[in-house]
C-alpha cells in the first residue's frame, strides 16, 4: 500500500466517478489506499454556520486524527474539506507528501466546486428574508406530490398572519422582520420534512404550508397562538401572533400547482371576509364556485377582446394646467354597463387573471398608440399598471419590450407603473425589474408609494421616473399632515423623482401641493378616466382652463 506509485492519469481518471455526493469506484479507491487516505468529508459552512456535512469517501481502517483543506468559496462560505489515514499508516516522504498534497487539492476543489452548484442552486428556492422555501419550490414540491400515489394524502393551507401591520406601525420594520423570521423558524419546526410536508414564504406575513390531511387540525391548533420572543429598547418581550387560513385538501380536480394554491388563495378571502381564522375548502364550495366562475368569465372577457381602455389624464401645472401624460384602466362592460377594477380586479388577483390582463392592456394601448401616431397626433406617454405578481415573471422585462417593439412604438411613450410590494422581499424584484425597463428607455412609476413597509430602503436603491403619493389619506390643514406632505415631496425631488399626487380633492390643496413643490397631478379636480374616443378630444386640446 505504501510504495506504489501514482500518475496524475490515475487521479483524473479516479475522479470520474464522482457524483456531487459521494466518490466511487475501483480508481478513486486505488488512489486512496496508496497515498493511505481512509476517509474524506466536507463540511459546508455559511457565515460561520454549518449548513452541510457530508461523507464523500470512507473505507475500513479509519485514524481519528485528521487534516483540513479550507477553501473560501464567495464571501461567508465556506467549505472544509477533510482528510483522515488509515491507522498506522506509514509517514509520507517528500515525495508521497507531494501526491497527497496535488491529491487532495484536486479533490478538495472538485468537491468545493459540487457544493457551491449545489448551495447556489438551491438559492433558487429559498426565500432570503427567512431562509425558509420560497413559491418556485412550491411549485416543484406540489408537482412531484401531484405525480406520487400519495397525492390524496395531502392537504394545503395558505396562511395570513394577524395583526402584523400594527406590529410594525408600533416597532417598525427590523422588528416586525424579525417576529416574522420567528414565526417562520416555527411553522419550519411544524411540518414534518422527512414524511414530505414542508412550508413556504410567499412574502411579507403570508405563508403557504402543505401537510398531511391528518394533521389540519394539528396545525389549526399550531396557528391559533405561536409565540415569539422580541427586544425592543433593550427590553424582552413575548409576542402570541395568530393567524387565519384558507385550507384544501389536494383532489383530483386539482391539475397544476396553481389550480392548489388559487383554491387556497380564494378560500383565504373568503375567511377574512367573514371574520373567521380557517375555512375549509369544503366548507365553501358554493362561494368557491362563484369565484372560480367569475375567474373563467374574466378570462374569457379578456380573450374575446372586451375589456375596454380608459385613460386618466396626469396634470403638469408649472404654467397653466396642460394634459402630462395618462394613465390606461381597464373597463369591463357586462350586463349593460361598464364594470369598474373594483368589481373585479381582486377575483383577477386571487385566480393569477391579473396578469393577463396587464399584458392585454398593454397591448391595446400599443394598438392604440401606433394608430395615433400614424395619423399625425400629439401624442403623450400613457403608463401601464403591472400587478406585483408580474415581478415573478423572469422574462418579464423582455415580454414588455418585445410587445411595444412589434408595434412599432417609440419606448418613451410607454410607461410601467407598479406598485410598491406589501412584503419585503419583493423589492429586490422590483428595483431589478425597474432598472431593467429603465435601461430600455421604459418610464417607470411606482404608484401608492409610502404604504409598504420598505419604503425608505426602497427608495436606495430604485431607479425609477415617478413616484405616485396618495395624500386622500393626509390632511394638509393637519400641520403634521403638511410637514409629512412637504418633507415627502422634497425628499423624492431630491432623489431625482418626479413625483405625481393622487387622491387631491380640492383646488386649494392643489395650490397647497404646488406650493410644496408638486406639479404633476392625477385628480378628478381636473380630469376623470376617459374612454378613448373622448381622450383622442384631450390629446387634440391638451390644455385645460384655470
Amino acid at each position: 500500500m505504501g510504495g506504489e506509485s501514482i500518475s496524475f492519469a490515475d487521479i483524473s481518471a479516479s475522479l470520474e466517478a464522482f457524483d456531487g455526493n459521494s466518490f466511487s469506484g475501483v480508481a478513486f479507491s486505488n488512489c486512496c489506499n496508496r497515498l493511505s487516505i481512509s476517509k474524506i468529508e466536507d463540511l459546508v459552512y455559511v457565515d460561520g454556520k454549518l449548513i452541510k456535512r457530508t461523507v464523500t469517501y470512507i473505507s475500513d481502517d479509519s485514524d481519528a486524527d485528521y487534516i483540513d483543506n479550507n477553501i473560501e468559496c464567495v464571501d461567508g462560505v465556506n467549505v472544509v474539506v477533510r482528510y483522515y489515514r488509515h491507522s498506522f499508516a506509514p509517514v509520507n516522504d517528500d515525495y508521497r507528501s507531494e501526491l497527497t498534497m496535488m491529491f487532495s487539492k484536486i479533490v478538495s476543489d472538485c468537491i468545493a466546486l459540487a457544493r457551491i452548484k449545489e448551495l447556489f442552486g438551491n438559492m433558487r428556492y429559498i426565500n432570503p428574508d427567512t431562509g425558509l422555501h420560497n413559491l418556485n419550490y412550491y411549485h416543484m414540491a406540489i408537482r412531484k406530490i401531484m405525480d406520487s400515489e400519495d397525492r390524496f394524502m395531502f392537504s394545503c393551507a395558505f396562511i395570513s398572519l394577524k395583526g402584523f401591520n400594527q406590529l410594525n406601525r408600533f416597532f417598525g420594520s427590523d422588528i416586525t422582520g424579525k417576529a416574522i423570521k420567528m414565526f417562520a423558524q416555527k411553522i419550519e419546526e411544524f411540518v414534518n420534512q422527512e414524511s414530505g410536508e414542508f412550508a413556504v414564504h410567499v412574502g411579507g406575513d403570508n405563508f403557504v404550508v402543505v401537510i398531511h390531511s391528518t394533521r389540519v387540525d394539528a396545525l389549526k391548533s399550531f396557528l391559533t397562538a405561536v409565540q415569539v420572543n422580541l427586544e425592543s429598547d433593550g427590553e424582552s418581550f413575548a409576542h402570541i401572533v395568530s393567524a387565519r387560513a384558507g385550507i384544501t385538501s389536494i383532489m383530483p380536480r386539482h391539475m397544476t400547482s396553481n389550480d392548489v394554491l388559487g383554491e387556497c388563495s380564494i378560500t383565504l378571502q373568503i375567511a377574512r371576509r367573514t371574520g373567521q381564522d380557517f375555512v375549509m375548502f369544503s366548507e365553501m364550495d358554493a362561494a368557491h364556485d362563484n369565484q372560480k366562475n367569475i375567474a373563467m368569465t374574466i378570462s374569457k372577457a379578456v380573450d374575446e377582446n372586451k375589456f375596454l381602455i380608459y385613460y386618466q389624464p396626469v396634470v403638469a401645472t408649472e404654467s397653466k394646467p396642460t394634459l402630462f401624460e395618462a394613465e390606461a384602466l381597464a373597463r369591463w362592460p357586462r350586463d349593460g354597463r361598464i364594470t369598474a377594477p373594483d368589481e373585479f380586479i381582486e377575483y383577477a388577483r386571487n385566480s393569477g387573471i391579473v396578469t393577463k390582463i396587464d399584458f392585454h392592456v398593454l397591448r391595446k394601448v400599443c394598438e392604440a398608440i401606433k394608430v395615433w401616431t400614424d395619423s399625425g397626433m400629439n401624442i403623450v406617454p400613457i403608463t401601464c399598471n403591472f400587478a406585483s405578481k408580474n415581478l415573478f415573471n423572469s422574462k418579464l422585462v423582455s415580454d414588455i419590450i418585445d410587445i411595444i417593439d412589434s408595434h412599432g412604438v417609440d419606448r418613451k411613450l410607454i410607461g410601467i407603473e407598479f406598485s410598491e410590494p406589501d412584503f419585503k422581499g419583493g423589492r429586490i424584484l422590483l428595483t431589478q425589474a425597474a432598472k431593467d425597463l429603465s435601461d430600455k428607455g421604459v418610464k417607470v412609476t411606482i404608484d401608492k408609494f409610502g404604504l409598504g413597509r420598505s419604503s425608505l430602503d426602497l427608495l436606495q436603491d430604485l431607479k425609477a421616473d415617478y413616484l405616485k403619493f396618495d395624500f386622500g389619506q393626509l390632511s394638509l390643514e393637519d400641520p403634521r399632515g403638511s410637514i409629512i406632505v412637504k418633507d415627502m415631496i422634497n425628499l423624492a425631488e431630491k432623489l431625482g423623482f418626479t413625483v405625481i399626487c393622487k387622491g387631491v380633492k380640492t383646488r386649494e390643496d392643489a395650490n397647497e401641493l404646488m406650493l410644496c413643490g408638486c406639479t404633476r397631478f392625477q385628480s378628478f379636480i381636473y380630469d376623470k378616466p376617459l374612454s378613448e374616443r373622448f381622450f383622442e378630444r384631450r390629446l387634440k386640446n391638451p390644455d385645460y382652463d384655470g
